[in-house]
């Protein structure tokens, strides 16, 4: 069994015993679009969350119900989180930039009875709630307010009062689905509990020295896993101050980092590379950020720049959704190789496996597969999706096993080395994207005989998408018509680069295509 850091705890117990500790303390400050800043202290926040409760119950929303989180970020996102945490309800997040498609799929699949969102997304969240018959749609206004003949979010909490009674909800309580993409066309939902969160968040406080006087600047959205893993429920349970941002802002991070003397922050290799492509300002160096935590690797020349000229230390990750928190990271006191992912952190155990599950040897690649309990130190499962589960989560006699599809490989010293990512999935600016999703719809594409996407390395965000296409006999099909079909069809991050054609894809004996001879290719050309 795991060590027990989460003691019994839920998201929402967690916050409301700092809550009633520390009740005028400033836990959270959120900046707006327009530049808007409202702050809260741990017992008006708390305050908030209790409205928010209330809310939900008047909806009809209890113990085992999804809803739908559609919003940039939002302090209602974490407001409704914790009164799911509270309810035993269950919050799904959702990207705001979905289309009808996807949205409708995740809302249907989740079986949402509700959902909140901005003002901007009406347009998508009407189509699918009138094809779902969803009828409880309420908006979180993002400054440009309230559009008439709609609920609001904010007026209706003003309505609701306090809850007095403690929540009564077990840790082990399903608090979140998390839709990640995969080896399907469809992404599928990571069922989080409350355990899950907690247990994740001990963790990664302890590995990263995150103390109870930091401030934590978070940019990320709030629907990834990496803000509220790495950013969000860390900081809940360290109890230190958020500075929430409506959203990643390049030529303002450093600014807000000074404005809102912010100490920790987590971000991606491609934010990092905007950044660095930022004209230089007084606040580079201005700012107190003591640790930065970052995913995806950096060029030599481009850590280098980064300490140079901004000072902030980076510490290095490697985790997914299912893993619930970082398996493996830079250790926080010792050497940081800038290659390596990092080593295995203090309650996690970490493997490297051949094709038969036997360990390889030291700079062997292999797939890193990671130990734990389902529904406590790893994810439950994926919702409705036992196939995959049972691929992912496999039990051996000394208990179960996370397998990642990552291949990664180790050295002497026991640092773990990235080699290539599984599953075919695409890293773009910090997005997940399953390359056989985006296969799927250019499939539906007029013209469109077979098709493979890949994706190729970006100097700025990590990996392109480029569609290889093989037109059908007869039929006439342009690169412009198969981006055109995919931006009807898929967000925008989603949508390939480049799409270029050819007469036949290159195919194994039993039909899968060769992606990594196409990656060569496309490297050559």
């Amino acid at each position: 069994m795991p060590m027990d850091v989460v003691g019994g705890r839920s998201l929402y117990s967690a916050f409301a015993e700092f809550a009633e500790q520390r009740p005028d303390r400033e836990w959270l400050v959120f900046e707006r679009a327009d530049g808007e800043v409202t702050r809260w202290t741990y017992g008006e926040f708390l305050h908030s969350v209790h409205r928010s409760v209330n809310l939900l119950t008047g909806l009809g929303i209890n113990k085992g119900d999804a809803f739908d989180l559609h919003l940039s970020n939002h302090p209602a996102s974490v407001q409704l989180i914790l009164a799911a945490s509270y309810l035993g309800a269950v919050a799904m997040p959702t990207n705001p930039i979905s289309t009808v498609d996807e949205l409708t799929y995740l809302v249907g699949h989740s079986e949402s009875c509700a959902v909140f969102t901005d003002p901007g997304c009406l347009d998508v969240v009407d189509q699918v709630a009138e094809a779902l018959s969803v009828s409880q749609v309420l908006v979180c206004d993002d400054g440009s307010g309230v559009p008439e003949g709609y609920r609001g979010y904010d007026l209706e909490l003003g309505e609701q009062v306090a809850v007095p009674n403690a929540s009564r909800v077990a840790t082990d309580g399903l608090v979140q689905l998390l839709y990640t993409s995969g080896t399907t066309a469809r992404p599928k939902g990571v069922m989080l509990t409350n355990s899950c969160l907690i247990y994740g968040a001990e963790v990664f406080r302890a590995a990263t020295g995150l103390r109870n006087d930091d401030c934590h600047l978070i940019s990320l959205p709030l629907y990834h896993a990496a803000a509220q893993c790495h950013a969000l429920w860390p900081s809940l349970v360290s109890g230190c101050q958020v500075a929430l941002m409506s959203r990643f802002s390049a030529s303002r991070f450093f600014e807000q980092a000074v404005t809102y003397e912010g100490t920790m922050a987590a971000l991606f290799g491609a934010p990092l590379r905007m950044l660095l492509n930022q004209p230089e300002r007084d606040t580079d160096t201005r700012h107190e950020i003591r640790n930065i935590t970052f995913a995806q690797s950096l060029t030599e020349s481009q850590y280098e720049e980064w300490h140079c000229r901004f000072g902030a230390p980076l510490q290095q990750l490697w985790g997914m959704t299912e893993t619930c928190s970082l398996p493996i990271m830079s250790p926080l006191s010792g050497e940081r190789r800038l290659k390596a992912m990092g080593k295995p952190v203090l309650g996690y155990e970490v493997k490297v496996v051949d094709g038969l599950g036997e360990e390889t040897g030291v700079g062997d690649p292999g797939e890193v597969i990671v130990k734990g309990v389902p529904g406590k130190t790893l994810m439950l499962g994926y919702l409705k999706n036992e196939e995959a589960t049972s691929e992912t989560l496999r039990e051996y006699p000394d208990g179960v096993w996370l397998h990642s599809g990552d291949t990664v490989s180790t050295d002497d010293d026991g640092y773990f080395y990235f080699l290539d990512r599984g599953k075919d999935l695409i890293k773009r600016a910090g997005e997940n994207i399953s390359s056989i999703e985006v296969e799927s719809v250019i499939m539906d594409c007029e013209g469109v005989l077979d098709v493979c996407v890949v994706g190729v390395p970006d100097a700025v965000r990590d990996e392109s998408l480029v569609a290889v296409v093989v037109s059908a006999n007869g039929t006439t099909v342009s690169a412009e018509s198969v981006v055109t079909f995919c931006e009807e069809k898929l967000a925008h991050f989603k949508v390939p680069d480049r799409v270029v054609f050819r007469d036949v894809l290159p195919r194994t004996s039993v039909g899968k295509v060769q992606k990594q001879v196409i990656r060569e290719w496309l490297s050559e050309s």
